[in-house]
């Protein structure tokens, strides 16, 4: 049952049944552009990755929390199984999954897992600073929110520091092509986005 979009369906499921599942299907499954991930290994299309069970739902419908905080981890080299990172924050999620995952659940969790993470509503701090890895939770009208991963690569020709954001979907994903990098500065992101609320966590 789908009611402004969402899926109120089916709300029932096993933790142990889902890691079990999710073992089973990462072990079989490629890790290529066509299943969702870049040549070099982040995931960048949850859309891909509908097989992969998260709460009562899965990640191609609300995995992008989960994901967004995977692909920091994989940028600095720490690989985690995707099955076992799913198990341990799809408690996480609001209303099981319809929701996707709660922002104040995100910053507890990495805190948990010895982040320092720093919330902010706006990205100055990350710009005045240039933070060197971030994820970004936005709001866009009508009913669009969406976890991004971002971490540094670079500047510009005018010094800017750029940054590659992982997993950007939609119009941008497309721009750029499926598991290509996409990497700008973080005020062209914004504006290409043109979200209308945002919660950025810095991490450090």
């Amino acid at each position: 049952m789908k009611i402004f979009g969402f899926d109120f369906g089916n709300l029932s499921y096993s933790k142990e049944e889902n890691l079990k599942h999710n073992r089973r299907v990462m072990k079989a499954l490629e890790r290529t552009v066509e299943n969702g991930f870049s040549p070099d290994g982040f995931i960048e299309d949850q859309n891909r990755l509908g097989c992969i069970k998260y709460s009562a739902r899965d990640f191609a419908y609300c995995g992008c929390g989960c994901i967004a905080y995977w692909n920091i981890l994989f940028s600095r080299g720490r690989i985690i199984g995707i099955p076992r990172l799913a198990s341990e924050m799809e408690k996480g999620c609001v209303l099981r999954g319809v929701f996707g995952t709660n922002a104040f659940f995100m910053k507890r969790f990495m805190e948990k897992r010895g982040e320092k993470v720093e919330v902010s509503l706006s990205p100055d701090d990350i710009l005045k600073n240039g933070a060197k890895e971030a994820i970004v939770m936005y709001y866009k009208k009508p009913r669009v929110a969406h976890y991004v991963a971002f971490t540094q690569s670079g500047t510009d020709e005018n010094g800017k520091i750029l940054y590659r954001f992982y997993n950007v979907g939609g119009r941008l994903s497309r721009l750029f092509g499926i598991g290509k990098p996409v990497i700008m500065t973080l005020e062209d992101y914004i504006e290409k986005v043109g979200y209308n609320f945002s919660i950025f966590f810095k991490l450090s």
